[in-house]
């Protein structure tokens, strides 16, 4: 009986010995994001009430989600406005399916913008969209379990450093000009000039370090011990960090090796995973070997603007993607939800179409790489398969003469039209590859011709840091 028991009990610790051990990662966490190319971002808290106008005045100046910094509103006088936010039409599954039938592969939620206030449920502050409003439910778990449900990848912002309702957190420091024509103007400026950018004192009562540790750390925690599947932590703006509150946090994130950061922790001695250019597609040579996503609005503004009427088309979008592609890149673009919850109509349309496209030409976006090729009338995108690699030309100016050049030395195997397969005659050179496109006529905006190699090209080879960073449009 006694041998039996110390057989059970040798068992019994070589199962737990074997728990315990962390789980190794067989793949390279960036090959899912290498493939996705296309995701959604969602900028979305409780200054959507405001629409960007504050007290009868459109903001003068920056995204709709900055109305708090930039109109000075006191910390008072939001917190009441946040109480009021109930949005009753907010469905997470009809959210995650908008973007999947986009053809958007992760989705990145706002957990907490610079307001300060918490999209989900925390213990670190009672400033939470469960604890401070009537509509009482943890929108990040509902978006969590919805990208779960429908097999989309799943990725959090979390505003580090900046925050402008619980003390202690950054203050970015904007003119009163960049709000509204407010008669105290001077006083305030001066007052934020002398305080670090606060203008409340109610944002003075804690330092920025215990900020971090009682608030910024611990709503991390939170996030990471209850979505063991985040795919992407998001950070921004490192206003005020050093390198010594980004070393704790940067540790903290050594125990979750699978999750994906970009490069906004705090520069340059923390460069993440990727760069996050903004707003814009970088000029090749500022990305070439690196990792990096463009985040873009459809709009004008991250954050829900009553006033918008800059909406980007379906065709700008589509032209933006092939680009960032081209480039090796990712494409992030932003909706911002109305007080309801509601994407607005002309965005959900603007994505329609986007997934429509996406539906017939997908192969030339999914699993592609930058080919390091960049013709005047196009772009130029490349796929390797096991055997050999793919060049997609993607013609916005038609050739008049009815020939296409495309410059390098290749091995072709055949040219066809993406959309019909009808093949395409060509002729190489040394050091050209010349197509035939006399008898065809463009029928759409952007015409995808389909070049496949007989060999595979040379690898290029992806690091994960540089030296080379991007403007943070409000970091200043």
């Amino acid at each position: 009986m006694k041998k039996r028991l110390t057989f059970l009990m040798a068992c019994l610790m070589m199962i737990l010995s074997t728990q315990a051990k962390p789980i190794k990662q067989t793949t390279n966490k960036m090959d899912w994001w290498n493939e996705a190319k296309f995701g959604l971002f969602v900028h979305w808290g409780p200054y959507c009430l405001y629409g960007g106008v504050y007290d009868g005045y459109r903001q003068q100046h920056g995204g709709a989600e900055w109305i708090m910094n930039r109109c000075k509103i006191p910390v008072s006088e939001y917190r009441t406005m946040a109480s009021r936010f109930n949005p009753v039409k907010f469905n997470a599954e009809d959210l995650v399916l908008m973007a999947k039938n986009a053809g958007m592969k992760y989705v990145v939620l706002t957990s907490k913008h610079h307001d300060g206030f918490a999209m989900f449920k925390s213990n670190a502050s009672r400033f939470n969209i469960v604890d401070w409003t009537p509509f009482n439910r943890d929108v990040v778990d509902e978006v969590a379990k919805a990208c779960k449900k429908y097999d989309m990848k799943f990725g959090l912002y979390y505003s580090h450093a900046q925050d402008w309702n619980n003390a202690g957190g950054a203050t970015s420091r904007k003119l009163m000009t960049e709000g509204w024509a407010n008669p105290d103007s001077a006083y305030i400026d001066n007052f934020t000039k002398e305080h670090h950018g606060a203008w409340d004192y109610r944002q003075l009562e804690r330092s920025f370090e215990d900020y971090i540790h009682e608030v910024s750390i611990p709503q991390m925690k939170e996030l990471l011990t209850r979505y063991k599947d985040l795919a992407v932590l998001w950070f921004d703006t490192p206003t005020n960090m050093n390198d010594q509150l980004a070393q704790e946090i940067h540790d903290l994130m050594k125990q979750y090796p699978q999750i994906i950061t970009n490069d906004r922790l705090k520069r340059p001695n923390f460069p993440g995973d990727y760069k996050t250019p903004e707003g814009k597609v970088p000029k090749p040579e500022d990305v070439k070997g690196v990792y990096w996503e463009t985040c873009m609005n459809i709009g004008s503004s991250w954050g829900f603007k009553s006033w918008e009427n800059n909406w980007k088309s379906t065709d700008d979008i589509i032209r933006t993607l092939l680009m960032c592609a081209a480039r090796g890149g990712n494409l992030l673009l932003n909706v911002g939800p109305d007080p309801m919850g509601i994407v607005p109509e002309p965005a959900r349309n603007c994505l329609v179409g986007v997934g429509d496209w996406l539906k017939k030409y997908g192969e030339v976006l999914y699993g592609t790489q930058r080919s390091e090729m960049y013709p005047t009338w196009g772009e130029c995108v490349r796929k390797d398969t096991k055997k050999n690699s793919m060049l997609y030309l993607c013609v916005y100016d038609w050739p008049k003469n009815g020939q296409l050049n495309l410059d390098g030395s290749f091995k072709v195997k055949q040219i066809s039209m993406l959309k019909d397969g009808k093949k395409i005659g060509f002729k190489q050179t040394k050091n050209n590859l010349a197509l035939n496109l006399n008898g065809f006529t463009p029928t759409e905006k952007v015409t995808i011709i389909k070049v496949e190699l007989r060999n595979k090209l040379p690898e290029i080879k992806l690091q994960s840091n540089s030296e080379k960073f991007f403007d943070i449009a409000d970091d200043k």
